[in-house]
């Protein structure tokens, strides 16, 4: 089914076509379930570098330290079901990439997207709150910086019905000018299974 811009719809791609700005890495899984505890990135001292050849504003930069504070409030944010904080995570347009509880990407390619146009922050709040209505839990560790345009972290999905799901792949790009998220990518190794 080819994406419609502007609804949340299944997808289905090869793994080997996805070509994404950030590295994988292989991370253990150690159970953090929680938020960072830290301030969104926003307001990080990189936010009003200046430029060395003039007073103006530079092109954001982001640290290494700034990107694993966003992806820890991405995760703080889908475990504490708060939709607008979650949507504001992402760029006006930006993009999520999800398996949901019955998808298995490694054997299938397919996975639900929401947001990539207008109105993206909302479709991606809406799609948060169809999995929670599941009781979905996002465990996370390795949080990593790859690059200053992203990172990745190791990640399971539990649900309310006591099965839990291991994602294969965990990937977020992030936009140092708009300091958000423009795509995040957590694809399955497995469709739920019970633990």
């Amino acid at each position: 089914m080819p994406y419609a811009r502007g609804m949340v719809s299944r997808r289905r791609a090869a793994l080997a076509g996805l070509v994404f700005p950030v590295l994988v890495l292989v991370l253990p899984l150690a159970g953090c379930t929680g938020s960072s505890g830290s301030p969104h990135a926003a307001g990080s001292p990189a936010a009003a570098q200046r430029g060395p050849a003039s007073a103006t504003p530079a092109a954001r930069v982001c640290t290494a330290a700034q990107i694993k504070v966003a992806i820890g409030d991405f995760f703080g944010d889908w475990n504490h079901r708060d939709a607008a904080a979650l949507g504001r995570l992402f760029t006006a347009g930006g993009d999520l990439d999800m398996a949901t509880k019955d998808q298995d990407t490694l054997a299938s390619g397919a996975w639900d997207s929401a947001g990539g146009g207008p109105g993206a922050r909302g479709m991606i709040a809406a799609f948060a709150e169809r999995q929670w209505r599941l009781g979905e839990l996002l465990s996370y560790s390795g949080i990593e910086a790859i690059d200053l345009d992203g990172g990745d972290a190791a990640v399971v999905a539990r649900f309310a019905d006591g099965t839990v799901q291991p994602m294969e792949e965990a990937k977020f790009a992030y936009d140092c000018a708009s300091q958000a998220f423009f795509h995040v990518v957590i694809i399955s190794a497995q469709a739920a299974r019970q633990a």
